[in-house]
């Protein structure tokens, strides 16, 4: 999956969440187009970075985000412009990866999110990521040990087309396949 995707959408990780560095380091090294979000209000906005080391400032939460003033253009990916993002190639792989955190995530794709909506609100836009429309691919980032039995939902919650572990790579759909898991 790795190679077909020409656009990736990071969040940077805090202390209890998996490290995404490598993924950061991995993209810029082989030139792949990273966006790293920003809250904006009560929306999520993903800008591009100029380098792995940022720079970043501590949002609203903690949590490290671009610094504004070192970002002056207009967010690249928002939920305002989705509608200018490319179609989902049917044979070639999802030209846009999104990699979300979450506290939790189970094997139907259901997130634990930290209970912001900020993600939801992101993906729910119409033809998002969980429809598969736009380009989008959602998948959950975790530790094996935060994949659990069933999450909570709640009205409004987006499903993760996937969930990456340590472990390997969950695919949800029709046929509930897995990858380098050997279970469902």
């Amino acid at each position: 999956m790795w190679a077909s995707i020409d656009t990736l959408l990071l969040f940077l990780s805090i202390k209890d969440e998996i490290d995404t560095r490598p993924f950061l380091e991995a993209a810029f090294s082989v030139g792949k187009d990273l966006f790293v979000p920003r809250v904006e209000g009560n929306e999520l906005a993903f800008y591009r970075p100029p380098s792995p080391a940022g720079p970043w400032r501590r949002g609203p939460f903690g949590i490290r985000e671009p610094d504004p003033a070192a970002f002056p253009q207009a967010a690249v990916f928002s939920r305002a412009n989705l509608p200018a993002l490319p179609a989902l190639p049917t044979a070639s792989g999802p030209p846009v990866l999104v990699l979300v955190p979450g506290l939790a995530f189970d094997r139907e794709g259901r997130r634990l999110g930290r209970g912001g909506g900020y993600y939801d609100r992101f993906l729910s836009k119409p033809g998002g990521a969980a429809g598969g429309k736009r380009g989008m691919y959602a998948l959950g980032l975790c530790m094996e040990c935060q994949l659990v039995e069933r999450v909570p939902a709640e009205r409004g919650d987006q499903n993760m087309n996937g969930v990456l572990t340590e472990k390997g790579l969950l695919i949800f759909g029709d046929s509930h396949y897995t990858v380098g898991h050997g279970t469902n």
